[in-house]
């Protein structure tokens, strides 16, 4: 079987979430536990081919950093020249599209049209500025227009009733919310095109991105808390999949400030542990775990918080089991300008003594190979630029190893992700100055 994930924003993220959930057996989700052999890979999508069919509804519900599943259903091949409708110009035919795309759904066929690119050089005109073979290079963005037309004009001259939809000028691809709200799942399809120098694939949706109920998790909780800064629930989501643990285990979150990583936890199958030194943010913390019980039908058990310096946690978890630490720990102050030099290194030097004292904490209940995945802070320069800790050495004192985010195996095979010069990873938003630097730690 052969499916393709459409990456978020931070694709080095999606990559490393999915490429640690993959590799872990769980038969509910269609994993053997075999590796995945990936065939395509870019910033925007990866093409793998898996031994057994996977559940995409369940596997997308557990994974933050990916937009949607597809299907993968044929390869095309392409002259490097061709326009990508003309190499498909004779691929969807009636018999192809009902029996591969619209085989379950009869009556008015809703569908639309995304392209992915797995060579993103496709975005650029030639150096000579001419013309393709097949029409204007820079004509790129009308493809899924030109490709949805010819599928509809098949359609009707069947007698079939059809509605297209269409990417936003200048996109090439439909957001999931589009799909969601046009049901083209469940009124016919959304048709994505892989797009390659010498190939193309052709593949359905199977599942997208649920984002009325992420929004769900973080803006209807009854507790919110901007000013200090709050993880969103998908990048929780993404720490939690790195951790190296399975459903069932018991994770720690030792700064759980309003709950967010525990709640995520909790959906993903845990049982979670959160404290905070905060007295607020664990009132704030047991008003949100109870709204999200009874939201999303929790079995009581499967959580508790409580009051308790991250420094000193160890003595509460006396009977407790943990299998791993899961923390945004502290980012300290929250900036909207650039801090001067000196802020920055106090701050730095605050958060190392903060950290250390923390791991040596953990490591008296972590198990070998046990791991802490946290935030730390980078502040941001420029667009590709951050000012981060300059040294991660203290925890290689305490015992612990830096785990690369993704493994170097795979890395070499994708040279367009972006890693830290510690092979970390870094989350950030547009209008934010202090971003995310996501490290693994594990013990020794």
């Amino acid at each position: 079987m052969r499916y393709a994930f459409v990456l978020g924003r931070v694709y080095t993220l999606s990559i490393a979430e999915l490429a640690a959930v993959l590799e872990k057996p769980d038969p509910a989700l269609g994993l053997s536990g075999a590796p995945a052999k990936i065939l395509e890979s870019s910033p925007e999508i990866l093409v793998i081919e898996t031994e057994l069919s996977l559940n995409a509804e369940k596997l997308q519900k557990k994974l933050g950093g990916l937009v949607k599943i597809l299907e993968v259903v044929d390869m095309v091949k392409k002259r490097e020249a061709e326009s990508i409708n003309f190499a498909l110009k004779h691929y969807f035919r009636p018999g192809i599209l009902k029996k591969q795309f619209f085989k379950d759904y009869k009556g008015k066929v809703q569908f639309g049209i995304s392209i992915y690119l797995l060579d993103m050089e496709l975005l650029r005109p030639p150096v000579s500025q001419g013309r393709q073979e097949h029409g204007s290079f820079n004509s790129i963005f009308a493809e899924p227009k030109r490709i949805g037309m010819m599928i509809k004009k098949g359609l009707t001259e069947t007698g079939a009733s059809v509605r297209l939809v269409l990417p936003e000028f200048n996109s090439l691809s439909l957001a999931s919310v589009v799909v969601t709200k046009n049901l083209l799942l469940q009124k016919g399809a959304e048709i994505c095109i892989l797009a390659g120098k010498d190939r193309v694939y052709t593949a359905k949706t199977v599942a997208v991105q649920d984002f009325e109920d992420y929004g769900r998790r973080d803006y209807q909780r009854p507790v919110r808390d901007e000013k200090q800064g709050m993880i969103p629930p998908k990048v929780a989501q993404i720490m939690l999949n790195l951790s190296g643990t399975k459903a069932g285990d018991t994770i720690l979150d030792p700064f759980c400030g309003i709950g967010t990583i525990v709640q995520e936890g909790i959906l993903l199958g845990y049982k979670m542990l959160g404290s905070d030194i905060n007295k607020k943010a664990i009132l704030g913390s047991e008003q949100n775990l109870e709204w999200f019980r009874n939201r999303y039908k929790i079995s009581p058990g499967k959580y508790h918080v409580e009051v308790a310096d991250a420094q000193k946690v160890a003595g509460l978890l006396s009977a407790q089991k943990i299998n791993a630490v899961v923390t945004e720990g502290t980012l300290g102050p929250i900036y909207g300008k650039y801090p001067k030099p000196e802020e920055i290194t106090a701050n730095f030097s605050d958060l190392t003594k903060l950290h250390s004292a923390c791991l040596a904490e953990f490591s008296k209940f972590l198990p070998p190979k046990g791991r802490v995945v946290m935030c730390i802070p980078a502040y941001k320069k420029t667009r590709d630029l951050y000012e981060m800790l300059p040294s991660l050495d203290f925890a290689e004192t305490l015992g612990y190893n830096l785990v690369d985010i993704i493994s170097p195996s795979l890395a070499k095979k994708m040279k367009f992700l972006r890693f830290t010069n510690r092979d970390t990873a870094i989350y950030d938003r547009k209008d934010q100055v202090v971003a995310r630097e996501i490290v693994i730690f594990e013990k020794v």
